[in-house]
């Protein structure tokens, strides 16, 4: 069982909700609340380092870009850049000034994804950026998903494979290296609810987490181009394989976990193994469990296991959790863990 070390407010005002956590560098971590500012703080004791608040952003995203840097992105449609110190450095944006809903950094690429401010079918885009010429995006992929984008994520070894999950229900993996949109996306996975959060279980397998907490694991096609040279074009015949994958479909994982909610999938820092995240406001309780894999050939840099091989593993309380608000985020280090929420508050736990 975790033990809480310390909170603050890092300065919020009451009924602040903090969204999201980030690393910058090894002695600092941020956050983005619904006040629209971005606060950088000391994890050892959530001292105030540097703050900043961009005028009418509507701050929804917040990303590492590099140990120097993070990324942020919001409903004005820009994308910005900030140092250590919280001050900007570059800035990014949104051809058509749609809001955006989803971020992600590899190198000097950043993905994002815009949000649909329709009813019914909304017109959403998957950007591609690259920060050394931020005037225009590389890539513009706006046919696969018709609802906001609330996940993006790059391959953890061929990163120019780009992941996007969607509040319309698909999963979608495109090879970032062509531009022509039905050359690029290399396949296409239906959990068949509103994606909560996705991403790279390991090289060869995708996980989803929807917002109806269903939970599971698709393996990649083997016609996915994992390769820098790969033309990214299927034959009738591999796209057919595609649609006949089966993933590990875990269900609905609320009675498994004890859980209300699940709130992201987590790596380790020592060897970067999976841990799920969830919370439970009613028994004001937050967890992480293990993700575990029965192979014994699972790669710790890929965060692998061999398909279908994963079950749930231990688990850890952090009692107390939020209250009864929601934890909205979470980071774990080595023997220290941070969660943020919509109390308005950074916990320090020790675990």
């Amino acid at each position: 069982m975790a033990k809480p070390v310390s909170s603050s407010t890092l300065g919020c005002e009451p009924d602040t909700y903090l969204y999201s956590l980030a690393r910058i560098g090894n002695n600092s971590l941020a956050t983005i609340g619904s006040d629209d500012s971005l606060r950088i703080f000391d994890p050892s004791n959530l001292r105030s380092i540097a703050s900043a608040q961009p005028c009418g952003s509507g701050l929804s995203c917040l990303q590492p870009f590099d140990d120097r840097t993070l990324a942020t992105a919001g409903r004005d449609g820009t994308i910005r850049l900030w140092d250590s110190r919280a001050k900007q450095v570059s800035q990014l944006a949104e051809p058509q000034g749609r809001s955006f809903s989803a971020l992600a950094c590899h190198a000097n690429i950043l993905a994002a994804g815009t949000e649909s401010n329709k009813e019914g079918l909304g017109d959403v885009s998957v950007l591609l950026y690259d920060a050394r010429n931020p005037s225009i995006p590389l890539r513009d992929y706006a046919e696969s998903h018709t609802d906001s984008i609330t996940q993006l994520a790059f391959h953890p070894t061929a990163p120019h494979v780009v992941l996007s999950g969607s509040t319309d229900g698909l999963v979608s993996v495109f090879n970032g290296n062509e531009a022509d949109e039905e050359e690029a996306l290399q396949t296409v996975f239906n959990p068949r609810s509103a994606v909560h959060c996705a991403g790279f279980l390991s090289p060869e397998e995708v996980y989803v987490f929807t917002t109806d907490e269903q939970f599971l694991i698709y393996p990649l096609p083997t016609s996915t181009s994992t390769e820098g040279g790969g033309d990214g074009q299927s034959s009738a015949a591999e796209q057919q394989q595609q649609q006949q994958q089966q993933p590990r479909d875990f269900g609905d994982v609320r009675e498994e976990l004890n859980c209300m909610y699940v709130i992201n999938l987590l790596r380790q820092p020592a060897d970067h193994q999976p841990l799920i995240a969830y919370g439970h406001n009613e028994q004001q309780r937050l967890a992480v469990m293990q993700l575990s894999s029965s192979s014994s050939s699972s790669s710790s840099a890929g965060g692998g296991g061999q398909q279908g091989s994963w079950d749930f593993g231990p688990s850890v309380d952090f009692p107390g959790a939020h209250g009864e608000e929601v934890v909205r985020d979470m980071l774990v280090g080595d023997g220290r863990a941070w969660s943020c929420g919509e109390d308005g508050c950074v916990r320090v736990w020790k675990w």
